[in-house]
């Protein structure tokens, strides 16, 4: 098939099947492509597009159908249902008036057509069930290498496998390894001609070295973060090491845990290019091998980015702590200010985060903020000055409670008033924030805006009493 297919129409074609010889070989052929993609009717949905042409008309032809993905597999199941002479559960009835026999004589003629289509439809259900099966009883490997030193032997097999030399041993592999490559090192034109890898050279995770004149290192974290300076001192160590032997010099960052926005940001600041847990995942999706190594690997990141996603579909109490960074990674899209993390404390500790820090113009000693410690909202002060702190937070506490009662009610009295440097003087309780069922984002992002405010009203009235 000589023709491409249009990517300038409003369905946007992402994943194509050339469709001309198998469409001419069922008695047709003027359908080119079937395709899977972003929807005419809203670019966030996607459909399924049949693709016909006129050869006659040297055009593309308005007649080429459109689905949602939901109602083609519906009407899969409609067809498939009549074909096999069974009802399909959707309550199909005769049209009146209507020749029935028509249909059934017509499938019957080209039951041909159908049978191997039904089979091979048969063969991806089953091996489907049969992988989502095993991936529940079999143990896996990642549950017990559970280390860095194992996610770094993982990245480290999966390079070494995009050499091209390991083309004829396994291409489905070697294909895989070369996408995870590129993912790092982010040249799409990158031609791997040879591929050395190894570990643990100087307190580096991993270096790459590609072709003749590219070496690629890797900063690989689970659920750690950076520590001491170690970027900028392994770039220091490869620009030392490789002066004039390998003018590209690439670096990476890799975490499969989660990270906070602002860590990202200062990483990229660094020269390093981020890779995060969804953009590994992408790239594992592509396998269609049955390498039990890979098939766990994918499984365990994409059971944490499963927990790390169910803050979308369970109410707090449900939450754990993967939910918890989940939701602060998607309040963070919204607050340019925030931050978190875990905050120990003898209690046991929680996964907290804490933004919109404002002090008044007379004492810079006091700093009011808001913070997340999970469930509960609180209204903060940090005072390290030389007054009495009992004062200052007494202070503070009438204030917010004064602009609080005006419109926001449900800001209250914490069960105890502290009197060190970090104070809460308010609390919103999980109901009036989180509701009882499954959040609405959007709703809390509303509420949070009216916190900011309620903050710096207070903020302004304390810089006459203070």
């Amino acid at each position: 098939m000589e023709k491409k297919i249009p990517t300038w129409l409003s369905h946007t074609p992402l994943l194509v099947v050339d469709y001309s010889d198998i469409d001419a070989e069922s008695g047709a052929g003027d359908a080119k492509f079937l395709s899977l993609g972003k929807a005419t009717w809203n670019q966030e949905d996607c459909s399924a597009k049949v693709w016909r042409y006129s050869d006659e008309n040297d055009k593309w032809q308005r007649g080429s159908e459109e689905l949602p993905l939901w109602r083609v597999l519906d009407l899969a199941k409609f067809v498939v249902a009549r074909i096999c002479g069974i009802e399909s559960g959707m309550e199909e009835e005769p049209v009146e008036n209507q020749d029935t026999l028509f249909l059934k004589d017509y499938i019957k003629d080209n039951m041909s057509l159908y049978i191997p289509r039904i089979q091979k439809l048969k063969e991806i259900l089953n091996y489907s069930e049969s992988i989502a099966e095993s991936n529940k009883k079999a143990p896996n490997i990642f549950s017990f290498a559970t280390s860095e030193l194992s996610q770094d032997a993982m990245f480290a097999y999966l390079i070494k496998w995009a050499d091209p030399q390991n083309m004829d041993i396994d291409k489905e592999m070697c294909q895989l390894g070369q996408s995870f490559l590129k993912l790092l090192t982010s040249p799409e034109e990158l031609i791997f001609n040879s591929v050395e890898v190894g570990r643990q050279w100087r307190n580096i995770d991993i270096w790459v070295e590609i072709n003749n004149d590219t070496i690629l290192i890797i900063e690989d974290k689970t659920n750690t973060s950076i520590h001491d300076n170690q970027l900028d001192r392994y770039r220091a160590i490869i620009e030392e090491e490789y002066k004039g032997k390998r003018n590209i010099q690439l670096f990476s960052y890799v975490k499969t845990g989660n990270e906070p926005k602002a860590v990202i940001e200062e990483i990229k600041k660094k020269g390093y290019k981020t890779i995060n847990r969804a953009q590994i995942l992408a790239v594992l999706n592509t396998y269609r091998g049955n390498n039990p190594i890979v098939l766990n690997y994918k499984d365990s990141l994409q059971a944490l980015e499963d927990a790390t996603n169910s803050y979308i579909n369970f109410p707090i109490d449900k939450w754990n702590g993967d939910a918890w960074q989940g939701f602060y990674m998607e309040i963070e899209k919204h607050c340019n200010d925030i931050k978190w993390g875990y905050v120990p404390n003898p209690s046991g500790g929680f996964w907290g985060a804490w933004w919109h820090s404002n002090w008044p113009n007379n004492n810079k000693n006091l700093e009011m903020y808001l913070q997340f410690e999970e469930a509960k909202m609180c209204i903060k002060i940090c005072y390290d000055g030389p007054e009495s702190k009992t004062v200052i937070r007494n202070l503070c506490f009438e204030a917010l409670m004064e602009t609080a009662a005006l419109s926001a009610p449900e800001i209250v009295r914490p069960d105890r008033l502290g009197a060190g440097t970090y104070m809460t003087i308010g609390v919103v309780n999980p109901e009036h924030l989180f509701g009882d069922n499954i959040i609405n984002v959007q709703d809390i992002l509303t509420k949070l805006s009216k916190y900011e405010e309620i903050v710096d009203t207070t903020i302004k009235n304390l810089e006459t009493r203070l």
